[in-house]
């Protein structure tokens, strides 16, 4: 991990917090309707993308400072320098405290894997240096790809579905044994 302990770097990505000069890229990527499409508003949400991002990117850069000290990270991509959506952990206070695995990439990077890139390094960023006990990731059943990218973390689905931010969802979850597990696996 570099020395600045809040940036974590991949084969092809840097996750590093938000700054408030990201908003007009974000807002770029919050105005695709098929990229919002699967959060909560919907394609709606598109419409009101600068505003949105605005209000995320100024949250974004708080909670790195203040409680609980991590949130969503700006993903750039190393080729480009672009910055290309965000990935990281977020406190869910409304779920009792869970930390929810997260990501919305642009659409032009879509298939590249990035979105299982860094789904795996925020993860093990969760568990080895914050040392989170559980994480979860919440998916729209119908977003095949963000069901495949929770699997591909190795968390296990928990049967039914929950009720969350207006959404009916499928919940993944992994807890800090069952990570160690798959981390003994790779060696």
């Amino acid at each position: 991990m570099p020395k600045d302990s809040k940036i974590v770097t991949t084969d092809r990505l840097i996750l590093r917090p938000f700054e408030l000069g990201d908003t007009e890229d974000y807002a770029a990527i919050l105005a695709q309707p098929e990229v919002v499409r699967f959060l909560p508003g919907g394609r709606e949400r598109a419409k009101r993308a600068l505003a949105i991002a605005e209000d995320l990117v100024r949250t974004f850069v708080a909670i790195w400072t203040e409680a609980p000290g991590y949130g969503p990270w700006a993903v750039i991509e190393k080729d480009s320098g672009a910055l290309i959506g965000h990935h990281g952990l977020r406190l869910l206070p409304e779920l009792d405290d869970q930390t929810e695995l997260l990501y919305m990439l642009d659409s032009e990077v879509w298939g590249r894997g990035y979105a299982s890139e860094g789904a795996l390094a925020a993860r093990d960023y969760g568990f080895e240096h914050l040392g989170l006990e559980r994480l979860i990731a919440l998916v729209v059943p119908e977003n095949h790809a963000s069901l495949r990218v929770a699997e591909r973390t190795g968390m296990r689905r928990v049967k039914g579905f929950i009720e969350a931010f207006g959404l009916e969802l499928v919940k993944y979850e992994m807890d800090r044994d069952l990570w160690r597990q798959l981390k003994d696996l790779d060696r």
